[in-house]
This record gives structure tokens, C-alpha cells and sequence, in this order.
């Protein structure tokens, strides 16, 4: 309700100046048919009407959302001093016959409201974002002194309407002094600090543009830079930059929005004096002077800018790559205690935060408190949920921004910790492989060759053994081997065994070229051909020995033969080699059979697989 009566009281006063600027110089008259038309009208009217009319809007819009907050009346204060100040200033433009004592009283108005916005400008900074030391007696004294030197010169005897500008001139000077302590005593609190920032960047663009370009040239002895009713607009920057931060309204950004607003302002600036010295100086056509300025503001001012911005105000922000990398190398660090503690780190050396602590009740999702001064951060890694104090080493708030970066470190931190306890599992689950291999193949080998008498038997157990060892360190590399890489092998390891005693090998192959066979297939492969061979040295006296190897896409058959003495099948008994052969492969669910071959003995196998992917 407020804020409805407040904006009609504004719009009636609006129109109500409306109509006053509308009258005909015959005269006052209520008929619409008598009044001038719009384009009979100076344009400075409407400069000053619309910008008094959105300073007393926004100003009351502040107020009525917070009418018991002290900055907020007096926010509302100033917005109704712009608006008398603006709604009395275009006097000289008014067709309507005036008396001398009207035109007085409207002058008396626009001096007071001048005024009376510096003044309260000043006092605002005196008490907000925080009060500065002996703010009453300096809120005091600038009422007094400003006031009493206004009232001096607007009434009386030494009654000069042209002081204006002095006097707005000297309050800009102790708005800027407060500003500037406001800004030094806040350094301490980064909201706080964000606030003066944001406030002090607001009031000096728009209230310093007017001073620069209106009063302070006019204090000086020379003329106005622009029309002073065009520069009334200024000032509406100081509105909607307090208004966004009296109300605090995503203050996490405000750090930078102060300097984008600076930047964007000094723009205007910059191209309204280039356009005013290129028409007054070198009398170029208005259009010429426009054309030519926004040219020097773009191929001058705005790298100039850029190249500002990216060194003073912007922060490098770590790449999504840089991200990744560092999220990698904390969560595949050995312990949880160094995880823990590369967690945290990795929090410290992004957001800089001068305090990092466990947060008192854990959270689900990041969540900025205290209006940008804390972050709060979800447990992982084995770390409880944390929370994070004064961004940037306390030189900053908190951002969205910042809660969104969060997120993305938790669920990469959530990824990579599932990647690395997967490959926790496979490493363990090849170390109890190694393990097997070694207790069930390599000890009991060794045991054999430990307990055997025969020095003969004893190196073709060692032999046997360092070949089963070079296979299980190969499988820990690669789970699966190539066929013809572990046949080859063995195809070279059983003819250099078979040299010394001057017997031949001949080795044959029938399997589809990159066949890729798991471990237990290989071991059955080639305790068969090892054992075979050693039969063949020790009983057969042979000078030849046969092996043929078939691998089908379901099972694989084994051929050995060689040429020596032969086996009685009626009074043959299995040794333990060939025992251990035949259990070996009817464990793999095969047949295994000794048999009298065209010269020799002939030892058949045949048993299903497993072929490995690729």
C-alpha cells in the first residue's frame, strides 16, 4: 500500500508538471486544443521530468519494502530532493506568463532540493554500510553548514540563486571523503566492503558526472559541458545502484558490477565530451561529431577497457581441464588421510577463504550464507561436510557462480573416487592371482626340484619353473596373452631343450590368426608339451618328436608323438608328470589319453575354452 500511494503521489506530481510544461504562452487553459504541442517543446523538460519521476519511484520503492531502515529513508529522502530539484529546473522553457515572485519561489526550490540531496547523501555515508566514528556530530555539522550557507543564499539579503553549484560542488567533495572512509573502515568485513564499493561506485559516477560536467565547470568560471537538464539523468545511476544495494540484492557480484559500471559510465562519458569538443572546437556537423567519436571509443577506449578489466578486476578461474587434473590427483592419492587433506587444499588454493572448518550440520548441496561470506561444501572424499569463510582472502563474497563450482568439483570427486576404488578392487584381485600362481605352481615346483635326486630332473624342474614364473609376471602385465606369441615361445623352449639330446622337433598349428586365450588354457598348453618333451628325453630314445596343436572356436586338441621305443599300454603306469597332465585337463572338463603311436608313444588332449576378447 505504500509503495501503490507513494508511486501515485509521484505520477500525479508528474503529470501535474506535465501539464504545467504543455501551457500555451496566451495563458493558462484546462482544453487539450489550447496547448502546445510536443515538438514545440524543449527537450529538456522531458530529460528532467522522466529522471525526477524514476528517482522518486525507485526511491519510494526502497523505502516501502524497508520503511523502519534509517539508509533507506533517507534513500528515499534524496529521491524526493531529485525530484524537486529536477521538476523546478525548466523554468526558462515554461510558455505560460510567470511573475517575477513565482519564478523565485520555483528557483528557491530547485537551490533547497540541490542541496538537500548532498546533504543527505553525506549523511547516509556517515551511517552506512557502518557507522563511521562520530557520525552524529558530523551528520550535524553537514546539516548545519550546508544548510545554513543554502538558506543563506536562497533567502534574504545575500540571496544568489547561481551558488548552487557551488555548494553542490563542496558536497560532492565530503561525499567523496565518505565514501572513501566508508570504503577503509569496512576492509575488515567483505560484505560490508562490497556494499561501499558498490555504493560508492553508484553515487560518484552519477552525482560526480553532474559535478563534472555542470558545477564544477560553472564553480570555475566556464560554462556547462552539457545542458544541466540533460545531465539530471546521472543521477539515475545513483538510483538503481542503490536501490540494488540497500536492498542487498545479489551483493556477491557486486564487486564486480561497481567496476562494469565504472567502465560502462566512463564510456558515456567519454563519448558525450569527444562529441561536444569535435562540434563546439572544430564546428564539424553534429552527425560527423557522433560518427567520429564513436569511432574513437571503439577502437581506443574499449581495448583500453577490456584490457583493464581482465588485469585489475577479473580473477583467473581454473579450466574445467584444470579441474579434472586436480580432482585426478587428489582422489588417487594412497591414503584417505592424504585424500582428506588434498580435498581441502584443493578448496583453499581455488576460493582462497580465510577460514576452512567442518560445518556444524552436514549438507547436501553448496549453499551460500550470510549473504555472500560463507560457502558451504557437501562431504566426499571421507571429508564432512565443510564450509568455507570470506572468499579471495576475505577481499570478496562468495558467488553463485562459486556454489556451481562446487558442484562440479563434488560430482567430479564422487566420479573419481568410484574410479579409483574400482582400481583398488582389480589391483588387489591381481595380487591374489600373483599369489595363487605362485603358492600353487611356482612352490610346489620348486618343492619337487628341492626333493628330487636326479641333478637331471632337478634343472628341468628349475627350467620349468623360471618359465612358469616368466608367465605369471607376463599375466600380471596383461590378464590375456596372443596365441601364436605364447606358442612361439614355446615352440623355441622345447626344441632348445630337445637340442642337447639330438632330437628334432616338428611343431604344427591350426587356429585363427589373433586368437587371444585366458591363462588357465596357456598353463594346461604348456604343462602338456613341457611334460611330453620330458618324456621323450628320459624313457623314448627318440630323434624326432611331433607336436600338433588344433584351437576351434570351442575347444582345443593336443597331438604329441614321437619316434622312440614306444609304451606297453598293458603294463604302463602313469608317472606323476603325466598324472598331473591327466588331472590337469579333465579338471578343465577335457579327455586326456596315452596311446601307442605308428613308431612311438602318441599322448592325446582334449578339453574346452575360453577365448578372451580382444
Amino acid at each position: 500500500m505504500r509503495l501503490v500511494l507513494l508511486s501515485a503521489a509521484g505520477l500525479v506530481m508528474f503529470l501535474g508538471m506535465v501539464l504545467v510544461a504543455l501551457q500555451p504562452a496566451t495563458g493558462w487553459s484546462w482544453s487539450p486544443e489550447h496547448w502546445r504541442p510536443l515538438d514545440e517543446t524543449h527537450p529538456a523538460i522531458w530529460a528532467s521530468l522522466f529522471t525526477g519521476l524514476l528517482a522518486w519511484l525507485i526511491s519510494s520503492w526502497v523505502w516501502a519494502l524497508k520503511p523502519g531502515h534509517i539508509p533507506a529513508m533517507l534513500f528515499a529522502a534524496s529521491g524526493f530532493a531529485t525530484l524537486a530539484f529536477c521538476f523546478s529546473s525548466f523554468a526558462p522553457w515554461i510558455a505560460v506568463p510567470m511573475n517575477e515572485e513565482t519564478v523565485a519561489w520555483i528557483w528557491a526550490v530547485n537551490i533547497l532540493g540541490a542541496s538537500a540531496f548532498g546533504i543527505i547523501m553525506t549523511c547516509l555515508f556517515l551511517i552506512y554500510p557502518s557507522r563511521l566514528p562520530n557520525w552524529k556530530w558530523l551528520s550535524v555539522l553537514t546539516v548545519f553548514g550546508f544548510g545554513s550557507w543554502t538558506l543563506l543564499r536562497t533567502f534574504g539579503l545575500f540571496q544568489d540563486f547561481a551558488e548552487v553549484q557551488r555548494i553542490t560542488t563542496f558536497e560532492m567533495l565530503a561525499i567523496v571523503i565518505a565514501v572513501i572512509w566508508q570504503f577503509r573502515s569496512s576492509a575488515s568485513d567483505p560484505r560490508r566492503r562490497a556494499i561501499a564499493a558498490w555504493l560508492g561506485a553508484s553515487t560518484l559516477l552519477g552525482a560526480g558526472a553532474f559535478i563534472a560536467t555542470v558545477a564544477a565547470p560553472i564553480t570555475l568560471g566556464f560554462s556547462a559541458f552539457i545542458l544541466e537538464n540533460y545531465a539530471f539523468s546521472f543521477f539515475l545511476v545513483i538510483y538503481i545502484g542503490l536501490a540494488i544495494g540497500l536492498m542487498r540484492y545479489r551483493l556477491f557480484d557486486l564487486g564486480s558490477w561497481a567496476y562494469r559500471l565504472v567502465f560502462y559510465a566512463s564510456a558515456s562519458i567519454a563519448l558525450i565530451l569527444l562529441d561536444i569538443v569535435l562540434v563546439s572546437i572544430l564546428a564539424l556537423d553534429p552527425g560527423q561529431a557522433l560518427g567520429i567519436s564513436l569511432l574513437l571509443i571503439a577502437i581506443a577506449y574499449l581495448p583500453v577497457r577490456d584490457f583493464l578489466w581482465r588485469r585489475i578486476v577479473q580473477r583467473r578461474r581454473a579450466t574445467d581441464d584444470d579441474l579434472f587434473h586436480l580432482v585426478l590427483d587428489t582422489a588417487f592419492r594412497p591414503t584417505e588421510q592424504e585424500r582428506a587433506a588434498g580435498w581441502k587444499t584443493l578448496l583453499q588454493d581455488h576460493f582462497h577463504p580465510l577460514e576452512l572448518a567442518e560445518a556444524e550440520v552436514a549438507v547436501a548441496e553448496p549453499g551460500i550464507g550470510r549473504e555472500g561470506i560463507s560457502l558451504s561444501v557437501p562431504g566426499v572424499a571421507g571429508v564432512p561436510s565443510l564450509q568455507l569463510m570470506h572468499a579471495n582472502h576475505g577481499r570478496a563474497l562468495f558467488t553463485p557462480r562459486d556454489a556451481g563450482v562446487v558442484m562440479h568439483l563434488v560430482r567430479l570427486m564422487e566420479q573419481a573416487e568410484t574410479s579409483r576404488s574400482a582400481y583398488d578392487r582389480g589391483v588387489s584381485e591381481e595380487r591374489l592371482r600373483i599369489a595363487r600362481d605362485i603358492h600353487d605352481n611356482i612352490g610346489a615346483q620348486l618343492m619337487r626340484a628341492l626333493h628330487s635326486a636326479m641333478p637331471d630332473r632337478k634343472d628341468a624342474m628349475i627350467r620349468d619353473t623360471l618359465a612358469d614364473l616368466r608367465d605369471v609376471i607376463n599375466n600380471a602385465q596383461s590378464p590375456v596373452l596372443p596365441l601364436d606369441e605364447v606358442l612361439a615361445d614355446l615352440r623355441a623352449e622345447t626344441a632348445e631343450r630337445l637340442e642337447p639330446h639330438g632330437v628334432s622337433l616338428r611343431w604344427s598349428l591350426q587356429a585363427e590368426a589373433g586368437i587371444r586365450l585366458v591363462p588357465s588354457t596357456i598353463h594346461t598348453f604348456r604343462s602338456l608339451v613341457r611334460e611330453a618333451a620330458s618324456n621323450t628325453i628320459k624313457h623314448a630314445g627318440a630323434k624326432r618328436l611331433d607336436v600338433h596343436l588344433r584351437v576351434t572356436p570351442h575347444k582345443v586338441e593336443v597331438a604329441i608323438e614321437d619316434d622312440g621305443s614306444g609304451v606297453d599300454l598293458a603294463t604302463a603306469r602313469l608317472g606323476q608328470g603325466l598324472a598331473n597332465m591327466k588331472a590337469r585337463v579333465e579338471g578343465m572338463g577335457g579327455e586326456f589319453t596315452l596311446a601307442q603311436g605308428t613308431s612311438g608313444a602318441r599322448l592325446l588332449a582334449e578339453f574346452p575354452h575360453e577365448v578372451a576378447g580382444p
